[in-house]
């Protein structure tokens, strides 16, 4: 056993012998590496460690946390902890947490993103490649950053596991004109499938294709979505099923268990695979992490559940701890049947929209929301891309938006940024017929 794991079992210990009825900590001691740049050149690179155990005990059904750094003062920590579960509100729906010894798959994370040498090489790659696609006058920007997470879990209920999480992530964005940019992202659990290039590359192809931009035409249109796009939707798809949304009534999915939901060709599940940025082996409360089919062939199938929700809705945990709320690590969307360039040629008259943010909704439970497209934004005939527009809203219902899916591409993209698009997800492109495109007010 590790000298990390061996103090962290210690503060198990000790939440216990106050009179804790669970204790749960997990210490995580990540390497993490960021490089921001604007306008072609980088502005700053920092690296930094952190070291920190996330504590969690109950008490009575009183469930308090709190965080301890490099282990300092860890034995009075927890006392304060004891102390604040004494005086807490009592939270009927707290059902316990994971019991039981686990069998853990073995940890995937690639080695090489412990110290990311000369992370500038990254950033210049993907700004070369937009310079290529868009013309040398193009001003791109964005964040280079990675992690390499050592992850150390103890249970008082049995769960012991030791794990680690590796990501490498790229967000360029390419400016033409003022008004003209393209949005690009690369994301890989590992250095030896990262491909810089790749994000700059799109980037500076829909910068350059924006150019000029007309005034945008409200109305109702079949849309293709871009991966960066869609992906989107799709985290906020999976948030939705957290069965702590369906309790507290802000999801569209309440009481639709077993209804369809979405067409036959569309199937949903949350899977943190290997190829994840947001890989792992098991849950907040030490439970395995597994797959789970949540839409599938267009029907909804199960809620995502940590142990007190699985209690609540009589049924099990899915391994998506989360204390309070169970949530989706990564989501995967089934290839479709066509090419995306198949995708376009059957588009005879609509859009094409690349990236969006301001997602908000009107209400939760009915699906109705808004967003924001932007970077490229254009009017397609006939397969071809005519004009680049400028502001537009889309203004419309999730549920009427997933029931009018007509086209998914077999191509698919990893696709997270911390605007919009979390957690991660594995998108296509994807149409969608007669969607509200409103001017913004």
């Amino acid at each position: 056993m590790s000298d990390i794991l061996e103090k962290t079992e210690a503060i198990v210990k000790k939440g216990k012998a106050l009179g804790a009825d669970e204790v749960l900590a997990t210490t995580v001691f990540g390497r993490y590496r960021q490089t921001r740049f604007s306008n072609n050149q980088i502005d700053i690179t920092t690296a930094w460690n952190d070291y920190v155990t996330d504590l969690t005990l109950s008490w009575n059904k009183r469930l308090v946390a709190t965080q301890i750094r490099n282990f300092q003062n860890s034995a009075k920590i927890a006392e304060q902890l004891f102390k604040l579960a004494k005086v807490s509100k009592e939270n009927p729906n707290y059902g316990g947490i994971a019991s039981g010894k686990f069998t853990y798959s073995k940890p995937t994370a690639d080695r090489k993103l412990q110290e990311l040498e000369n992370p500038s090489q990254y950033v210049f790659e993907a700004v070369e490649a937009a310079q290529k696609e868009a013309g040398s006058e193009v001003k791109a920007g964005g964040i280079l950053f990675s992690k390499y997470e050592d992850v150390y879990l103890v249970s008082s209920e049995g769960p012991v596991g030791r794990d680690a999480r590796s990501a490498v992530e790229l967000s360029i964005r390419a400016f033409s004109q003022i008004d003209a940019s393209g949005h690009g992202v690369e994301c890989c659990s590992s250095l030896g499938n990262f491909k810089p290039s790749r994000a700059g590359e799109k980037a500076g192809k829909i910068a350059r294709m924006a150019k000029n931009p007309k005034q945008a035409k409200e109305g109702k249109y079949d849309i293709i979505f871009d991966p960066l796009f869609f992906g989107s939707m799709l985290s906020t798809w999976a948030q939705m099923v957290s069965a702590y949304s369906i309790m507290i009534k802000l999801s569209v999915f309440v009481d639709k268990l077993g209804q369809k939901v979405a067409p036959e060709a569309v199937t949903l599940r949350d899977k943190p695979a290997e190829y994840s940025v947001n890989n792992r082996i098991f849950d907040d409360e030490g439970f395995p992490i597994q797959e789970n089919l949540f839409i599938e062939r267009g029907i909804l199938k199960t809620y995502l559940h940590n142990t007190s929700t699985a209690k609540i809705f009589k049924t099990n945990t899915t391994g998506n701890a989360g204390l309070v709320q169970p949530q989706p690590w990564s989501i995967e969307m089934d290839a479709g049947h066509l090419s995306k360039d198949q995708l376009f040629d059957e588009m005879k008259n609509g859009l094409y929209l690349t990236n969006t943010w301001y997602t908000r909704f009107q209400n939760y439970a009915t699906g109705d929301f808004s967003t924001i497209p932007r970077d490229g934004i254009f009017l397609i005939e006939n397969g071809e891309i005519k004009q680049s527009w400028k502001d537009l809203r889309l203004s419309d219902n999730i549920l009427k938006l997933m029931g009018n899916i007509a086209g998914i591409s077999k191509e698919r993209q990893q696709v997270h940024w911390w605007l919009e698009a979390d957690p991660p997800s594995l998108s296509p492109y994807v149409l969608v017929k007669d969607i509200q495109m409103t001017r913004p007010k």
